[in-house]
Formats: structure tokens, sequence, C-alpha cells
């Protein structure tokens, strides 16, 4: 079953299993502190890429990303849909610089708009708050970019979609806030720029995300590890094997891309994303502090709740700058 149709028929079931009284919408660990000495080597996690040359690939980065990165709120679906607390500002603020962003069908009450959703679930952000959310942060720190997947999540066809996208590239005024160019730029054409990753039938000139679901796939611009309905020591398994192979291809020219999130599954005891995250991100953690291998990058690592396990995310960051990594 593809994530989109667990979520689907999850919320179909008992709104006891889905809602327990009294459970708290935010994740399970209590949100840990920065580390002074681990992240030293970009003291601003907002304004990270800035210290990094122009002629750093994007391919050849470690970057934090956000899984589901608008689903912040499990009114808008469930605790099982729920995959962040941060808003888009806050995580750009804390140096996430991958966003997964799911398009779908106008809202009822902004029908000139995108909308953003998790499976069939509006999320009560449309695609223009995203967008101008992400100009905001770009026009106050020039020297980052930020990489967007945009999916083709609910409720249009692929033509309905692309004629809609085509509107916010001109009429609408964002054409100037995309980077669309046929392959993965070095970061000093990217800087103040949203870097497209199209997955939906676009005709646009841009990097196209992997075909395939629920698993490991390629194609000329990507790696991808998305194995999310599967136990979680097969996923962490997965992760690690991600994390070797990016290792050991740094000259591959194509990006990594790794998915620490998990669906519920009867593989993992249909826990929420919120616990599957606390029982995943400590081997992230662990492998990071156990291989640092300065100057060598691991691609996009991409995650859930990432404030609570922000050590990872300092250590993911800071493996840019190998001459003060882990001081």
């Amino acid at each position: 079953m593809s994530r989109r149709g667990f979520v689907t028929a999850a919320v179909g079931g008992s709104a006891a299993a889905l809602l327990v009284p009294g459970a708290s919408a935010r994740a399970l660990t209590a949100p840990t502190t920065p580390s002074a000495g681990r992240f030293s080597a970009a003291a601003d996690p907002a304004r990270w890429m800035a210290a990094l040359p122009d002629s750093a690939p994007l391919t050849r980065l470690t970057i934090p990303g956000t899984h589901d990165t608008c689903a912040t709120d499990p009114m808008n679906g469930t605790e099982w849909s729920h995959t962040q607390n941060m808003g888009i500002p806050e995580q750009l603020r804390r140096g996430i610089r991958f966003f997964d962003i799911r398009c779908g069908e106008p809202p009822s009450d902004v029908p000139d708009e995108l909308g953003i959703y998790h499976a069939s679930y509006y999320q009560d952000i449309t695609f223009n708050t995203v967008l101008d959310q992400c100009r905001d942060f770009l026009r106050a720190s020039p020297g980052e970019t930020v990489l967007m997947r945009v999916k083709n999540e609910h409720g249009l066809t692929d033509a309905q979609l692309s004629a809609k996208f085509g509107e916010y590239l001109g009429a609408k005024g964002y054409g100037d806030l995309f980077l669309i160019e046929p392959a993965l730029p070095a970061l000093g054409a990217a800087r103040g720029k949203v870097v497209l990753i199209t997955q939906f039938a676009s005709g646009l000139r841009a990097p196209a995300w992997p075909a395939g679901d629920n698993g490991t796939f390629s194609n000329e611009w990507f790696e991808l590890q998305d194995h999310y309905a599967t136990s979680v020591d097969t996923k962490r398994q997965d992760i690690l094997r991600h994390f070797d192979a990016a290792t050991a291809h740094q000259d591959s020219g194509r990006l990594y891309l790794n998915f620490a999130s998990l669906a519920p599954d009867a593989a993992n005891g249909f826990r929420w994303p919120k616990h599957l995250a606390d029982a995943v991100m400590p081997a992230v953690l662990d492998y990071l502090d156990g291989h640092p291998q300065p100057g060598a990058h691991l691609g996009v690592v991409v995650m859930d709740f990432p404030e609570f396990h922000s050590p990872a995310t300092e250590s993911l960051i800071a493996r840019n700058f190998p001459a003060a990594a882990f001081s």
C-alpha cells in the first residue's frame, strides 16, 4: 500500500485509535539544545550556506531536510499524518534546506491557490504561503538556497498542476524565485533561489524525482532511499546503507536523498511518526558521530521532527565544514 493509501485508510478507522485523549501533539522526546562544540563550523544555522564557496556543487553537500514539510498539525488529518512541529520559517532558521512540498487542488476558501496536502488532507496552508515564506527568508539571507520537491499529491491531474504551476511562474509573480535548470547547479548559481525538483509531468527543464515507491530508486539526478513502510530495524539498516553508498560514491554527480522517516505500518506496529522518529534518529546520530570522515558528503537527509533530534541536524551541517567539524 502506498503512503497515501495508508494514511487515507488509517483515518477511516477508529477515531479512538487515531487521537488518544490527552495525547500530546508534540514528539515524544523533549527538544535538545544545540551543542556549541558540535556546531562550531557554522555558528548561525540560519546562514550556514553563506560560509561555503560558490563553486561547491549541490551534489557535494550534506543538507538537512524535512519530510512532508507542512504537516505540522494533527488536526489537519491525524497523528498518523503529523510529521513536523515547526513551520517553514523556523525550519529555515534552524538550517533545514530541503522541503518536501505536496501540492493539490485549491482549497474552497482560496480557489485560485494550490493547497498543500498530506494524502487527501489539506494542511491549512497554500503554496502561495510556502513560497512567500521562502522568499522572505532568501531575501534576508541571500547566501542560502532551498531545494524544493514539488509533488502532485491530491486532486489534480499532472496537466492541471502543470498549468497551475505555470501561473505561479508567470502571473502570480514567483518566476524569479525559482531556479529551473536541467542539472543541479553549484551553490553560487543557486543562492537566493528555490531549486525546483519536480514530481509531476510538467515539461519544465528541471531535475525530476526518481520513479518508484517505498524503496530505493535512482535516475540521472538522484539516488533515493525512501523505504517508508517497513520495520524500524530495517529502516535503520536502509538509512545506514545509503550513507555508506553516498560515502563510497562521492563523485557520482548524483544527489543522495536519504529519508529517515517512516509511515505507520504493520511492520513497525502502526506507531505514530513522532514515535518512529524517536526510534530511528538515534541510529542516524550514532552513524554521524562514528563516521566523521571530514569532507565526505552525505547528500540530503530528510527527517521528521528534527528539532527533537537537533544534534543530528547540527552534525549534518557541520560535515560541510571539515576543518572545524566535531571540534
